[in-house]
């Protein structure tokens, strides 16, 4: 099982908020302050203490803003007593520390080995969150602590820290408050003025002196308003201010000359300056320039006169008839011009808005009003084209009629301005062409052909409307003659085009690109009819493609996965390889081989591997670029080609992202599958440059991947043997340590989720190295390959577990099962049974204490039988049987029942995501229920948050395990947990209890 960090208890804050709330101080790595500096050494002086300081807490570090007798001023987090003392809710004394165990690593620090005496008070915000301690410190230990007005005086002092923060946040807040209403005021380009009740000006903005060009306020202060808007009728500037004293808010404009002459034209806003008992205290003016918004009324006014002159002037000409109106924003008719009188029959000064609609052919009507309706309520500009009735003959003209809203300066629309003219005549010669056109578009159609012209002069084409239903490609004349083409067929159809007015006729087939992005293939044949006319025809030949390629895919192509098969990538190996030599880039390949695939389809069955393989080759697919390869070379082998401009570390980070994807699970047919690879790597120029070679070193690296435990990426090396011989040593090395008793167990508790309990604990090895220190199976695990290896540890440890557990019984502990872990290479042994079952009757110890776990993939080995009938003897003598890492492995229902299996443990990475991936709930939530349905315990591994915990809980789960609760451990370490565990259990308290039930 993985071994995941933790921090047991939680305090009642959490530790980002505590980050958050120290960061709003700012007050890590600032310069030493006089203030904090009084306060340590007051604190050391009441405390008669040599050494005292301030520190605060951050993410990683201690970090100390005042100090007394002490050099450093930062240390690391996990090294400092302080990151301990914050967890506690009050002041914090240690009478001895060289006596205190949880500081023993600790007082190993040269700085720290000569102090003995440590007490601390914490540095809390208003919200409880401590930021760090105010600490004092001896060389000698002191059995009797602090007296009462020591620890007071400590306390207050914390306090009076905090105190300073809080001031310095406070006035750091102000000072930014102060800065941003000075650049507020700074940036705006209005003139704003602060006058007194008396009307003297006391204050202008930068932006009122920049627009009066005053070269000093100092000239300006104290003058009165009448002094600076001199220009401006008095009464209606009395008036305004008038009313902006007895509290509402006045408004005037006029003009005011700058220092320069310049005469503007300025709106300006007078409101009260308030004080706190509601009376006004002064005057606020804003004032804003608007003298470019008057100059526009004025063109506007001007621009409309001459609007007019030319209206009335435009009928005499123009040639068609050309109907000029005007309606206001309604829509209601304002002003035709005369040619719109004689049309329609009317007399001028007649009623413009009254029947107008009537002269609207009547099969258009509703749509032309209707659109009318549209434009005026969306304000936006519009063209129709509708027949009208002339009043002379009573025929029918069609006329196209356009409005544009005009806008005032506040944006909204003031009135609508339009024209209608006669296109009579065009509209006749639009349709007799669009006969014509049908006719062509229906031989078209039944020919399957697209009919175009291009002139190559301008670049524009025109195609027959059957374009839009066979290429999507809109009908009539633009500029998009290479649109649709795909990318790579540019050039031969810019050729196709050369040749044409080279040779005078020419074709081509090429790939086209459809709106929805299906690629089609066509053909086009096509001639020159003139200078700027070449004229063709374009037909789908899709289909005699499609079926080119299928012949050519089933030669070169995996049936099973679709990818390319050896033969194609052995030809783009060899043509990358040949390139990258001439131009000196690089080539990288990656050897991917499926670990265990042969478990799958012996147990699973044949459509189970088949499944993994596609599921396979589509995630690779997914990782690669298109320039890239992606192969299957055979059976569960893969090979992946990838070229410039990625190098071979690039490959390497691609290999692991590959081996994380396919470490995803799948489903199959209900069941949850997990594949696992190992990956070799090579790259040309770094190792060999012929293909061969090239695809050797790669299956060299996967083959080391095997080696050193499967599931990795290798990047191939010509030193590939040193990992062998290493191995070789590390075998060596485990056996001296057996021999001289350096593997030892240690242990993680397993927690019931029901009640809290420590239920049992699991045996984990460990080497303690004399040099390296406490080394983990992730370090050794590779000699378990080695089944003489093996069964030697599984004894040792066997035999050091059961006298631990002879030593807790007789303190009188409550430890529940303790559960080893058994190896695929262990059950090869004869004897494991009779070995075990020696080692408690040795102690003397009950077996019924005892649980041995086992993988899934121990269950479906080649020692299937050994393994069912050594489990079933253990279980015969009070051993229960757990199944570790579930749901990882291949096992199957029928294995549960087939094995005796009494407890199944839920692999950590389904634990992992459990709050955030609802597929993970799925999964646990399944697992639980089958365990529940088959009377068998469940024990979730790797937890390490209170919410998955409490979701477990939530979904049934019986036990716990993982970094929340602890850290695995030395057996000397167990009895404090379990009696710091059980003082920390909340009991029933059987008084109330028993009453409750009375009642």
């Amino acid at each position: 099982m993985r071994e995941n960090p933790g921090h047991g208890n939680l305090p009642e804050w959490k530790e980002i908020d505590r980050l958050a709330a120290l960061e709003t101080f700012g007050i890590l790595d600032t310069e030493p302050e006089i203030e904090f500096d009084n306060i340590a050494e007051i604190a050391a002086q009441i405390c008669h203490t040599p050494i005292a300081f301030i520190s605060f807490i951050d993410e990683n570090r201690q970090w100390l803003k005042a100090k007394i007798g002490l050099e450093e001023t930062e240390r690391p987090r996990s090294a400092s007593i302080c990151n301990h003392a914050i967890q506690q809710s009050d002041l914090f004394v240690i009478p001895d520390l060289n006596k205190d165990h949880r500081f023993q690593e600790i007082m190993r620090d040269e700085t720290m080995s000569s102090l003995s005496f440590y007490a601390g008070a914490p540095l809390k915000t208003k919200d409880g969150l401590p930021l760090g301690m105010l600490c004092v410190l001896d060389h000698h230990h002191r059995p009797e602590g602090l007296s009462e007005q020591q620890k007071k005086a400590l306390a207050a002092l914390a306090r009076t820290v905090m105190c300073q923060l809080e001031l310095k946040l406070a006035n750091r807040t102000v000072a930014e408050s102060e800065e941003f209403t000075r650049r507020l005021l700074a940036s705006s380009d209005d003139c704003i003025q602060v006058f007194d009740l008396k009307g003297r000006l006391r204050f202008m903005s930068q932006g009122g002196i920049r627009a009066l060009e005053i070269p000093d306020f100092s000239t300006l202060e104290g003058c009165h308003w009448s002094g600076i808007w001199s220009d401006i009728a008095e009464p209606d500037i009395r008036e305004a201010i008038e009313i902006a004293k007895s509290g509402g808010t006045g408004r005037f404009q006029g003009p005011c000359t700058t220092v320069t002459g310049k005469r503007k034209w300025w709106d300006t806003i007078v409101t009260p300056i308030m004080n706190r008992d509601g009376t006004p205290q002064g005057l606020l003016c804003i004032s804003r320039d608007i003298t470019e918004l008057r100059q526009a009324e004025d063109d506007l006014r001007n621009s409309e006169k001459r609007l007019r002159t030319l209206i009335d002037a435009m009928p005499l000409s123009i040639q068609a008839p050309q109907i000029v109106w005007f309606s206001d924003a309604s829509g209601r008719l304002t002003y035709c011009n005369d040619v719109w009188y004689e049309y329609i029959g009317l007399r001028s000064g007649d009623n413009l808005s009254e029947g107008w609609e009537a002269v609207i052919h009547p099969l258009h009507r509703e749509r032309t009003l209707t659109l009318w309706t549209q434009s005026l309520e969306a304000g936006r500009s519009f063209e129709i084209e509708i027949p009208l009735r002339r009043a002379s003959d009573g025929m029918y003209r069609w006329f196209i009629l356009r409005g544009q809203p005009i806008k005032n300066e506040h944006g909204k629309i003031d009135q609508w301005f339009g024209i209608a003219v006669d296109i009579h005549e065009r509209k006749q010669s639009e349709q007799a062409l669009r006969e014509s056109e049908e006719r062509l578009q229906l031989a078209l159609k039944a020919a399957h052909m697209i009919a175009w012209e291009f002139n190559p002069q301008t670049g524009t084409t025109t195609r027959s409307a059957n374009a839009l239903a066979l290429l999507g490609i809109t009908p009539g004349c633009d500029e998009s003659f290479m649109t649709g083409i795909h990318p790579d067929d540019h050039r031969k159809v810019e050729n196709f085009l050369q040749r044409i007015r080279t040779d005078g006729a020419d074709s081509v087939e090429c790939r086209y690109v459809l709106p929805s992005g299906e690629v089609r293939w066509l053909r086009a044949r096509a001639e020159q009819a003139g200078p700027d006319r070449i004229v063709g025809v374009t037909f789908d030949i899709s289909e005699q493609k499609e079926a080119e390629e299928e012949i050519w895919r089933s030669a070169n192509h995996d049936a099973l996965t679709g990818l390319p098969n050896r033969n194609l990538f052995q030809r783009r190996l060899e043509a990358a390889l040949e390139k990258a030599e001439q131009d000196g880039t690089s080539v990288s390949l990656l050897s991917i081989d499926l670990d265990d695939f042969k478990d799958i389809n012996d147990t699973l069955g044949h459509d189970a591997g088949d499944a993994v393989l596609q599921e396979t080759a589509r995630r690779l697919s997914k990782l690669v670029r298109d320039c890239d390869t992606v192969a299957r070379i055979g059976g569960d082998e893969f090979a992946v080609l990838v070229i410039d401009p990625m190098k071979l570390e690039d490959a390497a980070h691609l290999g692991s992202l590959i081996a994380e994807s396919l470490r995803q699970p799948l489903t199959h047919r209900r069941r949850t599958l997990i594949s696992r690879v190992s990956i070799g790597i090579a790259a040309f120029p770094n190792h060999d440059r012929k293909p061969a070679e090239l695809v050797k070193d790669a299956d060299i690296a996967m083959y080391q991947a095997k080696a050193e435990g499967r599931n990795r990426v290798v990047t191939y090396s010509p030193e590939m043997r040193k990992p062998i011989e290493h191995r070789v040593s590390l075998s060596r090395g485990i056996r001296e340590a057996i021999a001289k008793g350096e593997i030892v167990p240690f242990y993680q508790p397993k927690v019931s989720l029901a009640t809290g309990e420590v239920i049992g604990l699991e045996a984990l090895a460990r080497w303690i190295h004399p040099s390296k220190g406490i080394l983990t199976p992730g370090f050794f695990g590779a000699v378990f390959e080695d089944h003489e290896v093996a069964a030697s540890i599984g004894k040792l440890l066997t035999s050091k577990v059961a006298a631990d557990v002879r030593q807790w019984i007789d303190q009188g502990l409550s430890i529940g099962r303790i559960a080893l872990n058994l190896s695929p290479a262990e059950f090869s042994q004869e004897g494991i049974v009779d070995n075990m079952l020696s080692a408690f009757d040795r102690f003397t110890v009950p077996s019924a204490l005892f649980e041995v776990e086992v993988t899934e993939t121990v269950l479906l080995g080649k020692n299937s039988d050994n393994v069912s009938s050594a489990l079933a003897a253990l279980r015969n003598h009070g051993v229960q049987i757990a199944l570790d890492d579930f749901g990882t492995g291949y096992a199957s229902l029928t294995h549960l029942k087939q094995f005796p299996v009494d407890h199944i443990k839920i692999d950590q990475s389904f634990v992992s995501d459990l709050e955030h991936d609802p597929d993970d709930e799925a999964i646990i939530a399944t697992v639980i229920r089958l365990g529940k349905s088959l009377n068998l315990q469940v024990t979730a591994e790797g937890v390490e948050t209170h919410g998955q915990a409490r979701r477990l809980r939530e979904l049934g789960c019986d036990h716990a395990q993982g970094y929340l609760y602890a850290r695995p451990m030395a057996a000397s370490q167990v009895s404090e947990l379990l009696s710091r565990w059980n003082a920390m259990l909340v009991k029933p308290r059987t008084e109330r209890s028993s009453k409750a039930r009375a009642g």
